[in-house]
């Protein structure tokens, strides 16, 4: 599974780089997965697997998915 972390999601993952590479070996709650991560799930607004926008709440994530999650865009 290859996950792409957008934005300053990046301030949590290792070596604070956006691209995570993960064997998966059964199907995982990407809530799960993020939280095994350490990249805070209420953080993350849209999610992307397989070119497709899905629900947070809803995703489960394969061996071979390709999963980018970003968060939501603030400012002034």
């Amino acid at each position: 599974m290859k996950l792409y972390a957008g934005g300053y999601l990046t301030f949590y993952t290792p070596d604070q780089k956006p691209e995570i590479e993960q064997d998966i070996s059964e199907p995982i709650e990407l809530t799960r997965l993020l939280d095994e991560l350490g990249i805070p799930a209420g953080d993350v607004q849209l999610v992307i697997i397989n070119g497709q926008i899905v629900d947070l709440e809803e995703a489960v994530l394969n061996d071979q998915d390709t999963v980018k999650v970003f968060p939501g865009v603030d400012g002034g």
